[in-house]
């Protein structure tokens, strides 16, 4: 596992900081062109792991390293493993990333409160909106890889690519028939008036992410099954 982590980190780190700029010029533009500070973390959350962990895999079936790791003394399970964990740390970096421009966002408005695009982005502030949206960056972009790892396990790459959009419209017009048809009961009401209160914050974000976090692990599980059956 650990051999495969520090192959994907050496990958990694070429675009990473290449990455990290990108992100950052563009979720400080987003910001202050939308004057919201809620968009920019989820959306940074989501951007710098995905991308990176496709260049990842890219990188692998370009290269025919797939291959060539088999020779070594490295299980399929230790390959799925320490890719699983690299993606992870990724997500991770992603989440600082996101927060530290949020953070840069609410300084630049507090040292600069004369200039009416910092000004507004403080009119309507809320650590609890900031916290829930970085939440829910999170578990997107847990569920987008608890997804499309193990179709790449399975296929590789190039078809997982043509699968996975057939897999997110099934879901989403899934999701949509399932809300049309969805009567909202009492209960779910009185939870979401507690989501809006500060307990209630920090206890529905962190619900999100153990949740998403236990979907992941059961993804890694999967896929080490699914790479064992794979002919390369």
């Amino acid at each position: 596992m650990k051999a495969m982590f520090m192959s994907d980190m050496q990958v990694a780190k070429k675009y990473l900081l290449q990455q990290i700029v990108v992100a950052l010029v563009v979720g400080l533009f987003i910001t202050f062109v939308t004057q919201s500070l809620y968009i920019t973390a989820p959306m940074l959350i989501v951007i710098i792991p995905f991308s990176i962990a496709f260049t990842i895999i890219a990188y692998d079936e370009r290269s025919g390293w797939q291959q060539f790791r088999l020779a070594l003394p490295i299980s399929r399970a230790d390959v799925i493993t320490g890719r699983y964990a690299s993606i992870a740390l990724l997500v991770l970096v992603g989440v600082v990333v996101g927060l530290a421009v949020t953070g840069i966002g609410i300084a630049a408005a507090q040292l600069l409160p004369s200039v009416p695009q910092l000004a507004e982005l403080m009119s309507n502030f809320s650590w609890q909106a900031i916290l829930m949206a970085s939440a829910m960056g999170l578990a997107a972009i847990f569920i987008m890889l608890s997804i499309m790892l193990p179709l790449v396990s399975r296929f590789g790459m190039t078809k997982a690519v043509r699968y996975l959009p057939l897999v997110i419209v099934f879901g989403f017009v899934i999701a949509l028939n399932l809300e049309s048809n969805l009567q909202m009961p009492a209960f779910v009401l009185d939870f979401v008036n507690w989501v809006k209160t500060p307990e209630g914050t920090l206890a529905a974000a962190l619900i999100a992410v153990a949740v998403v976090v236990i979907l992941y692990l059961a993804s890694a599980s999967l896929s080490v099954k699914l790479y064992a059956k794979r002919e390369l």
